[in-house]
């Protein structure tokens, strides 16, 4: 691949940047997002590791539309603690295309997309490397990270592993640790995260970035439960169990909602009587994933 001029790289910045702003307001349903996994032969690029698959999944609308996926040949062995995640043999790779000879096809597969990847720093430190080292400008795409995402919207969840935060949210496509399917397994997270936000009026790409997302949505939250304790109404919550790891749906007549402290943590809960439990429960106000008032039906 030949070596991009130096107007060739203003111009392509000047077109990413001005790009990059007409997505921050854009709706996330008017927007294409890629989400993009990488198997590598280690942990760093800067110790000489590199890539030995791609995988990538084009959705729009939260639809998938298209897919990418290759092994790679990263010139160099792949380590055994590499090998132990990934299961990916030189009898895998042999004859595989290297990253200089699929780079003009992965480029236009994102092109104009916002990426998203579990973990970001992680895979996206590895691209851009290989694209550098392909004689390739590195991608300047906006890039949304699953994990923080994970982090903010599931604030009790306290262990973030993809596998687990797949389970939680009832993803049954298992992790393989296999670039195409985990970032098949990332996209329905992400599909799963953006239709949380948009329900609390957070729809923008922007509201993707946002590192205040877990103190606004419980700001939300506590709005809403204190309008069914004001209008003395039930409430339906999705649930974030601390006990089980699991999101159960419930219906809940409030009573109070109170402050406690233990120690230099403070939290907010609902107490009420919960429907399905049969019996007054607590419930931790920033683990409640989504809350709306059940109005009483009409005879």
């Amino acid at each position: 691949m030949g070596v991009i001029s130096r107007s060739e790289r203003v111009t392509q910045s000047r077109l990413s940047s001005r790009q990059s702003r007409t997505h921050m307001a854009d709706h996330v349903d008017d927007v294409d997002f890629v989400v993009v996994d990488v198997e590598t032969t280690g942990l760093s690029p800067d110790s000489g590791d590199r890539v030995c698959e791609i995988g990538a999944v084009k959705l729009r609308g939260s639809a998938v539309v298209d897919s990418f996926g290759t092994l790679v040949d990263p010139q160099r062995p792949v380590s055994a603690g590499a090998y132990a995640v990934n299961g990916i043999s030189p009898s895998m790779l042999a004859g595989a295309p290297t990253f200089a000879g699929i780079a003009g096809t992965f480029s236009a597969f994102i092109r104009g997309a916002v990426l998203v990847a579990y973990n970001a720093p992680f895979d996206m430190s590895f691209l851009r490397s290989e694209f550098l080292l392909s004689g390739s400008s590195a991608p300047a795409n906006t890039v949304v990270d699953a994990l923080a995402l994970a982090r903010q919207l599931l604030s009790g969840l306290g262990r973030y592993p993809q596998e687990n935060v797949a389970r939680v949210m009832g993803i049954s496509f298992p992790v393989k640790h296999r670039a195409l399917e985990d970032a098949m397994v990332t996209a329905r997270l992400f599909a799963m995260f953006s239709s949380m936000l948009k329900a609390y009026d957070c729809p923008t790409v922007a509201d993707l970035l946002r590192r205040d997302l877990a103190a606004a949505l419980n700001a939300r939250r506590l709005s809403i439960v204190n309008d069914a304790l004001r209008q003395k109404t039930n409430l339906w919550i999705k649930y974030l169990s601390p006990t089980d790891a699991e999101i159960t749906d419930r219906i809940v007549s409030p009573t109070e909602c109170v402050e406690t402290r233990q120690g230099k943590e403070q939290a907010m809960y609902l107490i009420g009587y919960c429907h399905s439990a049969r019996g007054e429960r607590n419930f931790r106000v920033d683990r409640i994933l989504d809350a709306r008032l059940v109005r009483p039906s009409i005879a």
